[in-house]
C-alpha cells in the first residue's frame, strides 16, 4: 500500500472514531434510543449525491439531497434537507468508509437524521439503523433494512443480501417512534 493510501485508511479510521460512540454501527442501539437521539425521522426520495474532498483534501464526503415527504414523529422541518456521510468518489478516486451507509440517487428512504458534532450538516444517526429502504409489497408500504453497505462487496462472503419482504409497515414504524419520543418501551426492531 502506498503512502498516500495508508493515511488516507488512517483518516477513514480516525475519522470513524471521532464520531459520537453512541452513533456507532459497532455497538447495536436500541431502536428507541436510535429514534429519541434523532432531529428528525424523515420519509422521503434521494434525488441528488455528490461528492467532494474535504478542505484538508484528505477525506471524501457524499452530499445526498433528500426530498422530503413527511416527518414522523413530533418533529417538522425544511422540504429539502442534505445529508453528508463519509466516503464517495472523487476524479475516479473512491474512499470507502466499511460499514458506513450509502444513499443513492432514486431511493425512496426513512432516515434518522442528527447534526455532525462539527458543523450543520446533517448525517443519518446510528450508521446504518438510521436508515430505511421503503419497499412496497403487495400495496402496502413497508421498511426494509438496506443490503448495501459502504465496502460490504469486500466483506461479505457472498455478497449483500437482498430482502424480499419487509420489517416493518410504515403505520408501525410511525408508532414505534411516537412510542419511543414519549418514552414508551416498544419492541425493537431486530436487525441482524
Amino acid at each position: 500500500m502506498n503512502q498516500r493510501r495508508l493515511w488516507l485508511a488512517l483518516a477513514i479510521v480516525l475519522l470513524a472514531t471521532a464520531v459520537p460512540l453512541s452513533a456507532s454501527q459497532w455497538i447495536q442501539l436500541p431502536f428507541d434510543q436510535v429514534a429519541r437521539e434523532s432531529t428528525y425521522v424523515v420519509r422521503g426520495t434521494v434525488t441528488n449525491v455528490y461528492s467532494a474532498w474535504n478542505d484538508d483534501h484528505d477525506i471524501i464526503f457524499s452530499y445526498a439531497t433528500i426530498r422530503v415527504q413527511r416527518y414522523i414523529g413530533d418533529s417538522a422541518g425544511p422540504a429539502t434537507l442534505i445529508v453528508r456521510e463519509v466516503g464517495g468518489t472523487v476524479d475516479n478516486y473512491t474512499q470507502q468508509a466499511i460499514g458506513f451507509p450509502e444513499l443513492r440517487e432514486g431511493e425512496e428512504v426513512v432516515l434518522m437524521l442528527a447534526k455532525w458534532d462539527d458543523s450543520d450538516d446533517w448525517r443519518i444517526h446510528a450508521y446504518n439503523q438510521g436508515k430505511y429502504l421503503v419497499r412496497n409489497f403487495d400495496g402496502v408500504e413497508q421498511l426494509v433494512e438496506d443490503p448495501i453497505k459502504q465496502g460490504e462487496d469486500r466483506t461479505a462472503p457472498h455478497g449483500p443480501r437482498m430482502q424480499t419482504t419487509g420489517d416493518l409497515t410504515m403505520p408501525e414504524f410511525e408508532q414505534m417512534v411516537a412510542a419511543a419520543r414519549e418514552g414508551l418501551a416498544r419492541m425493537p426492531l431486530h436487525r441482524e
